[in-house]
C-alpha cells in the first residue's frame, strides 16, 4: 500500500526569501535616512537663506531711508540757496541734530569745492566720481548714491574707514553735487543685536562690487578675507561664495539706483552644524538597526533546519514588522500633531481648533448641551513686550497657556490664535451659571502675578463669551461674536468679561479700533487740516482761517473730529495730536507766506494741552522753526480750558499773548464763563457759539443774548466772531448788531489747503463784481 506525503517547502527558498526581506528592510532604512537627511539639509539652507534675504532687505531699506535723508539735506541746501538764506547755519543745525551724518560738502560741476561743513575734507571731487556723475545713465538728479571706491594708488583719499559717502546730484543747480558722509559705526550699532553666529557677517558693496563695510555681531570687521562679489543686479537672490577652502551661503539685496548692495554671508559648516549633529545620531541609530536586522536574518537562517523552526521564525518576523509599522504610524501621528499645534504655547493653532471645535459643536448639539467659546486678549501685553523684551513676552504667553490648560476639563479645548489672543471651547454638561463660575476662576488665575526669570509681570485678561445655540450655530459665528464681546469688555476696563449681546454697539468696536490705531496714525502723519475762512463784515474780505483737523484713515476714509477728539482726550493722545495740529498749521502758514498769502490761522487748543507746563515754549518753538510771524497764529480756547487748572492755563496764554499771538475764547455762551470772569483773561477775541447764531433771523425780535454779548464784548475791547453763519438773514442781523467777523457754510465749508488760493480768487472776484 502506497504512502502519500505532502511535499515540504524547500529550505533554500525560504532562506532566500528571508535574506531578500532583510535586504529590503535595510535598504528601506537607508533610503529613508538619506531622503530624510536631504530634506532637512535643504530646508535648513532655505530657512537660513530666507532669514538672510529678509535681513538684507531690511538693512537695504534702512540705507535707502538714510539716502532719503541725504536727499532731504540736498533739498534744504537748494531751498536755502534759492531763497538767499544762511546755508551754512541751516546745514550746521541739521548736522548737529543728526546722529547719522558727520559732514556735508557741496561741489561744482567740475568738482571744485563750494561749501564744506568741516575742514580737512576733500578740496576737489575725485575724477572717478565726476566720470560716474557725467557718464552713468543710472545717476538721477536728487537721488543719492554711494560712489565707487577709489583704488589704493590714489593715496590722497582723506576719508577714514568709518565714513561712508553719499553723492547727491542737485537738480536745477548747473551740475552741483552734494557729498554727505555717514558714520558707519552708527549704522553698525543698529544691528548689533542681530545674532549672525560665529562666521556670519554683513557686507556693504558699492556699484563696482567693491566692499565698503563689513560687520558681524560684535562690530565692524577690518581686513577680513575677500569673498567673491555679489551679482550686480536689482532685487534679492542667494548665491555661494568661497574664501579659501570655506564655502559661504550669501544672500544679497541690491539697489543700483543708490549704488549699493547689502550681502549677508555665513559659512555652510555653521549653518549645517545642528543638522550634522542630528545626522550623526541618526546614522548611529541606522547602524544599530541594520546590525539588528542582519543578526535577525542570520538567526532565522540558522533556525530553518526544520518546518516548525521556520514557522516560528516567520511569526517572529511578522511581529517585528508589525512593531515597525506601529512605530511608523506613531511617528506620523506625532508629526501631524506638531503641524496642528502652536509652537510657542503647545495649544492648538487656529486651523486645528476650528476643526476640533466643529466636531465638538455637532456632538454637543446632538446631546442638547451648551457649548461656550471664550475669546481672550491680554491687557497691556504690547507694553510688557516692548518694555521687558520679546523673551519675557514669550514666557508670559507660555505661562498663560499653562494656566488655561490646567483649568480645562474633559471635552474642553484651547488654542492660541496669534499674538496675545487665546480661544477656549467649553463643552461637557455645564449650565450657563457654571460657565460664569469657570470664567470667574479663569479671570482670577490669569490676573495673578507672573514670576518670569527675574521679573514680576502683572496682566489681566479681557474675555468675550458666546454660547451655542443662543449666539450662533457655527464655530466661525461663535468666534466672531466672542471677539466682539471681548472688545466690549476691554472698553469697560481691564480684567473683565462680557457675554455677546446682539445689541452691542458696532460704533463702540470701531471706536476701540480707532483708539488702538491712534499712536500709529500720529507716527505716520495721517492727520490733515481743513481751513474755513473768516470774513471781516466791514470790508467783506477774508482776514484768516480756522484750522479744523481731520483723520485720513487708510480703512475708514476721512474721519471728522467729533469721532476721535474724545478718544484722544481719554487715551492721552490729545497732547501729541495738538502738537501735530500746531506743526501742520505753522508749516502751512510758511508755505502760504512763500506764495505771497500773508493770512492768519486759528487752531483749537484743549484743556489738557493748556495744562502742560511746556505748552507755550512748544508753540513758540514751532513758529521759530518754520519762520512764521507770531501774529499769524491764533489759539482758540474753550471756557472749560480756562476753568480747569486756571493758573497754569492763564500763565501760558499770557506768555503767548506777550509774544504776539492772538487768543480767542471759543463757543462763548455754551458754558459757564461770564463777562466778569472774562475781564481777567488774556484774550482779544470772543467767538459766539453756533447754537446761539442758529436761532437768528432778520426780524426785530431776534435773540437779545447775541446783541447783548456783542455790545458787552465791545465794552471790553474784544473783537467778536460769529461762527455757524448759514443764511443771509443771519449775516444781516450780525452786521447790524456790530459783529466784526463771521464764518460758516454761507461763505464756505472747511476746505483742504490746496483749495484756499482758488477760494481767495473767487471771493475777491465776487466782491469786485458786487462793488
Amino acid at each position: 500500500m502506497a504512502n502519500h506525503h505532502s511535499s515540504p517547502v524547500p529550505i533554500g527558498l525560504v532562506q532566500r526569501a528571508i535574506v531578500i526581506s532583510g535586504a529590503l528592510i535595510v535598504l528601506f532604512l537607508w533610503v529613508m535616512f538619506y531622503y530624510h537627511n536631504d530634506q532637512i539639509h535643504d530646508e535648513r539652507l532655505k530657512a537660513e537663506a530666507a532669514e538672510h534675504l529678509n535681513l538684507s532687505v531690511i538693512i537695504a531699506e534702512n540705507l535707502r531711508q538714510m539716502a532719503d535723508r541725504a536727499k532731504a539735506a540736498g533739498g534744504i541746501y537748494r531751498s536755502e540757496q534759492q531763497q538767499g538764506g544762511d546755508v551754512a547755519e541751516r546745514l550746521s543745525r541739521l548736522l548737529a541734530g543728526d546722529p547719522v551724518f558727520n559732514r556735508l560738502s557741496v561741489f561744482g560741476a567740475r568738482g571744485q569745492l563750494l561749501f564744506a561743513s568741516h575742514e580737512a575734507g576733500l578740496a576737489v571731487l575725485p575724477p572717478a566720481w565726476l566720470e560716474r556723475l557725467h557718464s552713468d545713465t543710472e545717476v538721477t538728479a536728487n537721488e543719492p548714491f554711494i560712489p565707487p571706491a577709489l583704488g589704493d594708488a590714489q593715496t590722497h583719499w582723506p576719508f577714514p574707514n568709518w565714513r561712508l559717502p553719499f553723492l547727491v546730484p542737485l537738480a536745477g543747480s548747473d551740475g552741483q553735487v552734494m557729498l554727505v558722509e555717514m558714520d558707519i559705526g552708527y549704522l553698525v550699532s543698529l544691528y548689533h543685536y542681530i545674532d549672525l553666529g560665529q562666521t556670519g557677517f554683513i557686507q556693504l558693496l558699492d556699484a563696482s562690487n567693491r566692499e565698503r563695510m563689513r560687520a558681524d555681531s560684535s562690530g565692524v570687521i577690518i581686513g577680513g578675507a575677500t569673498l567673491s562679489p555679489a551679482p550686480g543686479q536689482d532685487g534679492s537672490a542667494v548665491y555661494t561664495s568661497r574664501v579659501g577652502s570655506k564655502l559661504y551661503q550669501s544672500a544679497f539685496h541690491g539697489m543700483p539706483q543708490h549704488g549699493f548692495t547689502v550681502v549677508i554671508s555665513k559659512q555652510y559648516d555653521e549653518i549645517l552644524q545642528s543638522f550634522r549633529a542630528g545626522q550623526s545620531r541618526q546614522l548611529l541609530f541606522n547602524g544599530v538597526m541594520t546590525l539588528a536586522v542582519l543578526i535577525c536574518v542570520f538567526w532565522m537562517v540558522r533556525m530553518l533546519h526544520g518546518q516548525q523552526a521556520a514557522l516560528r521564525t516567520l511569526q517572529q518576523s511578522q511581529g517585528e514588522n508589525q512593531q515597525l509599522i506601529a512605530r511608523l504610524e506613531s511617528e506620523h501621528e506625532r508629526s501631524s500633531r506638531a503641524a496642528s499645534t502652536d509652537h510657542l504655547s503647545g495649544l492648538f493653532n487656529r486651523r486645528q481648533f476650528i476643526e476640533v471645535a466643529s466636531r465638538q459643536l455637532v456632538e454637543q448639539r446632538s446631546r442638547r448641551r451648551l457649548l461656550a467659546v471664550l475669546f481672550i486678549d491680554l491687557d497691556r501685553f504690547k507694553s510688557i513686550n516692548d518694555t521687558l523684551g520679546h523673551r519675557i513676552g514669550d514666557l508670559l504667553l507660555q505661562a498663560v497657556a499653562g494656566r488655561i490648560t490646567r483649568l480645562l476639563e474633559p471635552g474642553d479645548e484651547a488654542a492660541r490664535f496669534g499674538g496675545d489672543e487665546f480661544v477656549v471651547l467649553l463643552a461637557g454638561s455645564r449650565t450657563e451659571q457654571q460657565i460664569i463660575s469657570w470664567v470667574d476662576q479663569l479671570t482670577q488665575r490669569l490676573s495673578a502675578p507672573y514670576q518670569l526669570e527675574d521679573s514680576e509681570v502683572n496682566t489681566s485678561p479681557s474675555i468675550g463669551i458666546s454660547i451655542c445655540p443662543r449666539d450662533g450655530q457655527d464655530v466661525d459665528s461663535l468666534i466672531r461674536h466672542a471677539d466682539a464681546a471681548m472688545y466690549s469688555a476691554k472698553r469697560a476696563g481691564r480684567g473683565r468679561y462680557r457675554f455677546f449681546d446682539p445689541s452691542l454697539n458696532v460704533a463702540d468696536v470701531q471706536e476701540f479700533y480707532l483708539e488702538q490705531a491712534f499712536g500709529e496714525a500720529l507716527a505716520k502723519h495721517q492727520f490733515v487740516l481743513h481751513y474755513q475762512p473768516q470774513i471781516d463784515l466791514d470790508s467783506m474780505s477774508v482776514t484768516g482761517y480756522e484750522a479744523l483737523v481731520r483723520w485720513k484713515h487708510p480703512d475708514f476714509g476721512l474721519i471728522y473730529p467729533d469721532r476721535f477728539i474724545s478718544i484722544a482726550e481719554r487715551s492721552g493722545f490729545i497732547i501729541g495730536l495738538g502738537e501735530e495740529v500746531i506743526t501742520l498749521a505753522c508749516r502751512q502758514l510758511a508755505a502760504w507766506g512763500d506764495e505771497g498769502l500773508d493770512t492768519r490761522v486759528a487752531v483749537n487748543v484743549s484743556a489738557i494741552q493748556l495744562s502742560q507746563p511746556h505748552f507755550s515754549s512748544m508753540v513758540l518753538r514751532q513758529l521759530a522753526e518754520t519762520g512764521v510771524e507770531t501774529w499769524r497764529l491764533e489759539l482758540e480756547i474753550t471756557e472749560t480750558a480756562i476753568l480747569e487748572k486756571e493758573s497754569m492755563a492763564i500763565a501760558s496764554l499770557e506768555t503767548l499773548r506777550a509774544a504776539g499771538l492772538g487768543v480767542s475764547l471759543d463757543d462763548f455762551g455754551s458754558g459757564y464763563a461770564g463777562f466778569a470772569h472774562l475781564q481777567s483773561l488774556p484774550v482779544n477775541k470772543l467767538k459766539i457759539d453756533r447754537g446761539l447764531i442758529a436761532q437768528l433771523s432778520n426780524s426785530h425780535d431776534d435773540s437779545l443774548i447775541v446783541s447783548f454779548t456783542i455790545t458787552l464784548a465791545k465794552r471790553l475791547s474784544l473783537r467778536v466772531v460769529a461762527e455757524g453763519v448759514e443764511t443771509p438773514e443771519q449775516l444781516v442781523y450780525l452786521r447790524l448788531a456790530g459783529c466784526d467777523l463771521v464764518q460758516g457754510y454761507h461763505f464756505s465749508r472747511p476746505m483742504p489747503a490746496e483749495q484756499v488760493a482758488e477760494f481767495e480768487r473767487g471771493f475777491h472776484a465776487t466782491k469786485v463784481n458786487a462793488e
